[in-house]
């Protein structure tokens, strides 16, 4: 009887314990293709952000996990930008700009491309685009939450055409 009361006492916990939430899409990115994006563009245009990331990328899946789930970069991301999640390695063929993009070998020639800084393309890398569809900057790196929302911020909301990143930032602390 104690062992009944004691597996019935577990399950209950473990039910109990279920700490996953329906989450609505207000709460998500939301996430399109290229091709979703570039329809939207031509009626209603907006900034974009294309998150480059591959799958074995450690500092990608974290992002993903713990930046592009907090509250306030979601809701910065889905008022200020058409969002983008592309795959570095992906095989399928892009269409981006009226050029066709293809993954000739272990990286896509779009993520090249569109990607690459001066120092070349890492993972995860942040492209922000402007309301005409004009790359703005290609921003590198893993970011904490507190951190991204300042970029997003300052991309969205128009300050990188009056000052440099690091103005912007002094100013915000």
């Amino acid at each position: 009887m104690k062992y009944l009361a004691l597996i019935m006492f577990s399950i209950c916990i473990l039910f109990g314990c279920n700490t996953k939430q329906k989450v609505n899409s207000s709460q998500k990115i939301q996430w399109l293709s290229m091709d979703e994006v570039q329809e939207k563009m031509t009626s209603h245009p907006k900034k974009v952000l294309i998150d480059i990331y591959t799958d074995w990328c450690g500092p990608c899946k974290r992002m993903s996990k713990y930046t592009f789930t907090n509250p306030e970069v979601i809701k910065i991301i889905n008022k200020e930008f058409y969002a983008v999640k592309f795959n570095a390695e992906s095989k399928e063929e892009v269409n981006f700009k009226m050029k066709k993009y293809k993954n000739l070998g272990r990286t896509h020639d779009f993520a090249i491309q569109i990607g690459s800084t001066a120092s070349g393309l890492s993972y995860p890398t942040i492209l922000y685009f402007n309301e005409s569809f004009e790359k703005m900057q290609a921003v590198p790196g893993f970011f904490e939450p507190q951190q991204f929302t300042l970029l997003l911020k300052y991309f969205g909301e128009d300050h990188y055409k009056s000052m440099s990143y690091d103005s912007y930032h002094k100013l915000q602390n």
